[in-house]
């Protein structure tokens, strides 16, 4: 099997012009910014688009001239997020503050308006999903069951999942992408065998760690809510979307009397966010046409998707580079002192993100993620003494990780840097 293709050199250049503090931050300092899971880098083209609109005093529910362009401001938005989301145009967007804010308000929606003895949730769902289901479970007196994580890839298998279904299972709550192991779980395969137990049993997915590295599809996965936070995918914090199916979106929730059906915004959203999402779709949808070296399709779900295949490429190019090396370095498998998680050698294409999880033989997690800031690398480690991390480390039999997070920004070059780096830091002591 051929190796994914990095960017060629023209659309390089075009990614990286678009990114503010790829190469120095804030105050001027060289960097290598691998953090992209604990945020993103950030396109300048949504920022400045966002603070343009937030400019405007007016309602976007006015009469006059510049309401009515904040109006179709927002109509953009909308239609590029159902489009990135590939949802249905009956369903319903909700605009939230935080990703995490949305999944608390759907499972306690599910939970409260459709029967059930059990609720079913994974060991690897991010503390948002996972204790809105543990929150409602016992809220409303109903058997929490979690599936077990797979300690050798990382992830999530479908069966597992399917295996603590029954009839009495109201909700299923599962992660796209793991933000700390990278595993990718194959949601339309948990879905199918899902329902293939409960056919109206309701599935919700935080897909806010996947958003910025492959295609989401709320429709061909089957699921009823999907949720993504901009800020993890080069835009700005503060805002999050989630789609949800028609049937979901028709449930007894909280929402202004006056407010039309199936309406879940609950007040007034701002027009710079949906703004700054549209400069998101822009973006994307010139990544593929760069890559392909086209003009990019007029409908807009054929558009973005190219976009978010032509990165998925690179990146994995980028995980292959990083994991077996190039001519000029050898890579992670092959750098003594250092472990990488959950990528078998035997399976070439793993199932992952670009998300990397390190041990190190002689530098504990802390003084890894130092070492690497001293000389200019910016990575996070994930420990079990955080309890935001325990449960999902426990699960994986893990004390703790450094987690490695590049983005399809970067280049090979940047990728050898890592590994030279590496190398420095494991003859550390």
């Amino acid at each position: 099997m051929s190796r994914p293709a990095l960017f060629s050199d023209t659309t390089m250049k075009f990614v990286r012009e678009q990114f503010a503090h790829l190469e120095r931050d804030a105050h001027g300092c060289e960097r290598l910014f691998f953090e992209n899971s604990g945020g993103s880098l950030r396109l300048r083209a949504a920022a400045e688009r966002a603070l343009e609109v937030s400019l405007s005093p007016d309602s976007n529910s006015r009469p006059n001239q510049a309401a009515r362009d904040l109006a179709r401001i927002q109509q953009q938005g909308e239609s590029d997020l159902l489009a990135f989301f590939n949802g249905d145009p009956d369903g319903a967007l909700f605009p939230t503050a935080t990703a995490s804010q949305a999944m608390f308000a759907v499972v306690r929606t599910i939970a409260e308006n459709v029967p059930g003895t059990n609720i079913v949730t994974t060991a690897l769902e991010h503390p948002s999903s996972y204790d809105a289901c543990a929150r409602q479970a016992e809220r409303t007196g109903r058997e929490l069951r979690v599936a077990p994580a797979d300690p050798t890839t990382g992830g999530i298998d479908p069966a597992a999942v399917a295996a603590l279904v029954d009839s009495h299972t109201s909700l299923v709550s599962v992660i796209a992408t793991s933000n700390i192991t990278g595993a990718v779980t194959d949601v339309a395969a948990v879905v199918a065998a899902v329902r293939a137990r409960n056919p109206d049993v309701y599935v919700v997915t935080d897909g806010v760690q996947h958003a910025p590295h492959g295609v989401i599809d709320a429709r061909g996965w089957g699921v009823d809510a999907i949720n993504i936070a901009p800020y993890k995918m080069f835009g700005d914090r503060g805002n999050a979307f989630t789609y949800l199916s028609p049937r979901l979106a028709r449930l007894d929730h909280e929402k202004l009397a006056a407010a039309a059906e199936p309406t879940w915004a609950v007040g007034s959203s701002s027009p710079a966010v949906y703004a700054g999402f549209t400069a998101i779709a822009d973006y994307l949808a010139a990544v593929g046409a760069a890559a392909a070296d086209t003009t990019a399709s007029p409908d807009r779900r054929t558009a973005l998707v190219a976009g978010l295949d032509a990165i998925h490429a690179h990146e994995q190019a980028l995980l292959h580079t990083l994991l077996d090396g190039t001519d000029r370095t050898p890579g992670l498998r092959a750098t003594p002192g250092v472990h990488v998680h959950f990528a078998d050698e035997t399976a070439p294409t793993p199932a992952r993100d670009l998300i990397l999880p390190l041990t190190f033989d002689r530098l504990t997690c802390s003084e890894a993620a130092r070492a690497y800031d001293e000389r200019g690398v910016v990575v996070y480690e994930r420990v079990a003494s955080s309890p935001y991390s325990e449960r999902i480390l426990r699960a994986v039999g893990l004390d703790g990780i450094v987690r490695v997070s590049p983005l399809h920004c970067h280049t090979a070059a940047e990728a050898e840097r890592f590994l030279e780096v590496t190398r420095e830091i494991t003859a550390l002591r």
